[in-house]
């Protein structure tokens, strides 16, 4: 059979199929060609050429099989094909791995592309998390619900309340039974007289970096681009301030996205921003204390301390921010000190402070 001769002249880049392939293709062209040449009705034999004493002198037309072979080529192309569609895996459908650099990208993209948000009150409501070496030698971990809200008449309101202290770890609670497990403090039943109270100073809440304290509605119009928002922030480096300028826009850029209400454009600017920071990295492998993976950006303070700000990669809101430093007896890369954000945003509901609560309410 010549037939895929022609299919090598006319597809050179087909592979080539296995002889299994062939012999099926081959078969599957068989079957095609009886049941054409069946299916055909039986030519009548022209009077002209019925007999000698007819039409004497004539001859029969010949049957055109050079057509007829080129039928059966194209037959076969078309079934060499279908068999090449299904044998051959589809090229440029396989998802395109995405670097953790572009993971960041697409995540700042989604939150800029948020509404801005409205309501009388943004809320922050956050959980703390510590780690350490307690009173007794072992390590420990400190968990705390903290509670933070900004009117846009200037009212403030903030709490903090401890809510449990462990041992963090499997040879910590070893050492925590040999001792007899002692109460660990604080926690939500140490001190039932003061169970609430404020952790932060409501009257300078809104300062970025040193010396500079913005408005809300300056907060509120700060760029949306990353070069122009680094741009701006190095407009207020106070007099007096010793670092370099990169310092400042990471202070400024961290205080940005984890603890004031600046605008979803604004913080996609910050984290593109603060990505560009010499020795930031993009980290796709870290969770946060609650278990959830994300992007992670993470940030180089100083020789030992890194900040890690864990984003969620569907919304590109912040999941949480956390410290990692070499302490001892701490697994490496456990953060030792964590802000876990429950909630962040506008509403119109007014704050009630916790009864008891001495200064959860003040001016901003």
């Amino acid at each position: 059979m010549k037939e895929f001769e022609f299919i090598d002249r006319v597809m050179p880049d087909v592979p080539p199929l296995s002889p299994a392939q062939l012999a099926a293709a081959r078969a599957r062209l068989a079957e095609a060609t009886a049941a054409r040449t069946a299916g055909r009705p039986a030519a009548r034999t022209p009077d002209w050429a019925a007999g000698p004493g007819v039409g004497r002198g004539r001859r029969r037309r010949p049957v055109a099989h050079g057509w007829w072979g080129i039928a059966l080529a194209a037959m076969a192309v078309v079934l060499v094909i279908g068999a090449v569609v299904l044998l051959v895996p589809s090229q440029g459908r396989e998802p395109v791995a995405a670097t953790p650099g572009q993971l960041l990208n697409a995540a700042a993209a989604k939150l800029a592309a948020q509404p801005q948000g409205s309501g009388r009150y943004w809320w922050l409501e956050t959980e703390h998390v510590r780690r350490g070496k307690g009173g007794e030698g072992f390590l420990v971990e400190e968990r705390g619900k903290d509670v933070l809200v900004l009117g846009r008449d200037g009212d403030g309101y903030t709490w903090y309340e401890a809510v449990s202290a462990r041992p963090y770890g499997a040879e910590a609670a070893e050492a925590w039974n040999r001792a007899g497990s002692p109460k660990l403090c604080p926690a939500r039943d140490c001190d039932p007289n003061l169970r609430f109270y404020p952790q932060r100073t409501l009257e300078k809440y809104l300062t970025l970096a040193l010396g500079w304290q913005p408005t809300l509605d300056e907060l509120l119009a700060l760029p949306r681009e990353p070069n122009a928002l680094r741009t701006e922030l190095l407009r207020h480096v106070s007099l007096g301030y010793d670092k370099g300028p990169d310092d400042w826009v990471r202070e400024a850029g961290l205080r940005l996205v984890t603890d004031v209400p600046a605008t979803p454009g604004t913080r996609a600017a910050a984290y593109r921003m603060l990505a560009a920071l010499p020795g930031a990295r993009v980290l796709d492998d870290v969770r946060d204390p609650a278990g959830r993976r994300g992007v992670t950006l993470q940030l180089r303070v100083n020789d030992v301390v890194r900040v890690q700000l864990v984003i969620d990669p569907e919304s590109g809101e912040l999941r949480a921010s956390q410290q990692v430093a070499p302490i001892r007896g701490l697994p490496q890369g456990a953060a030792a000190v964590a802000t876990i954000v429950v909630r962040a945003g506008w509403s119109d509901a007014r704050p009630v402070p916790p009864s008891g609560c001495s200064d959860c309410r003040g001016r901003y």
